[in-house]
């Protein structure tokens, strides 16, 4: 008994360790973004902090078999509400319990923290809005993350839309959990991602 719970000190420790570091080179990564001269050298900085602190996120929720997915969408539903500039939009999750692999985990994280910046960034433009994170388990061996905003909508389809890219790295992203991505708007905006996955608990 001592041994495990030497063991579970330890694991602990590195878990702690690793966030640490995620949130120290998601920092640098945000102070050299912030002091950038071109506009599109601060943007692309600041995603990628964005994108490491989330990652660094999930090494908290760290359990056997996995990651808690659960419980790291949870947490960081108060941190996607508060948007950049001080406006804060709600963002509410509805999650089924979920211990995903490490790589799925990963995966997930990015797409779900993808899906909420384009949600609060142009479903809330400029008003206090509501985003919905739902994660599902279908019961058919596969589950759903959803991510929903109230905002006016947009056509996917379309050309040259300002979600073009966050789009598209989240259809690369869906490809690697072996998933498929669907998209409804009008009023609104709905990406549904449908994955196999069986939960390990």
């Amino acid at each position: 008994m001592t041994d495990e719970r030497e063991y579970e000190a330890r694991a602990a420790e590195v878990r702690h360790r690793t966030a640490n570091s995620f949130q120290l080179i998601s920092a640098l990564a945000r102070m050299r973004g912030q002091r950038s001269g071109e506009p599109e050298a601060r943007r692309q900085l600041l995603w990628i902090a964005d994108a490491i602190g989330a990652l660094g996120a999930l090494e908290r929720h760290r359990c056997e078999g996995g990651v808690d997915f659960t419980a790291y969408l949870t947490e960081m539903s108060p941190v996607w509400s508060r948007r950049p500039g001080g406006e804060v939009s709600q963002v509410a999750v509805a999650a089924d319990p979920m211990t995903a692999a490490d790589q799925v985990a990963s995966t997930l994280a990015l797409i779900a923290h993808e899906l909420v910046a384009n949600a609060l960034v142009h479903g809330c433009q400029g008003r206090h809005g509501r985003v919905e994170v739902r994660l599902t388990h279908l019961g058919d061996g596969r589950s759903e993350l959803a991510v929903a905003d109230d905002g006016p909508g947009f056509d996917p389809a379309a050309p040259q839309t300002r979600e073009r890219f966050g789009l598209w790295f989240v259809r690369s992203l869906a490809q690697q959990v072996r998933g498929e991505l669907d998209l409804s708007s009008g009023p609104g905006f709905c990406a549904r991602l449908v994955f196999p996955f069986a939960d390990g608990r």
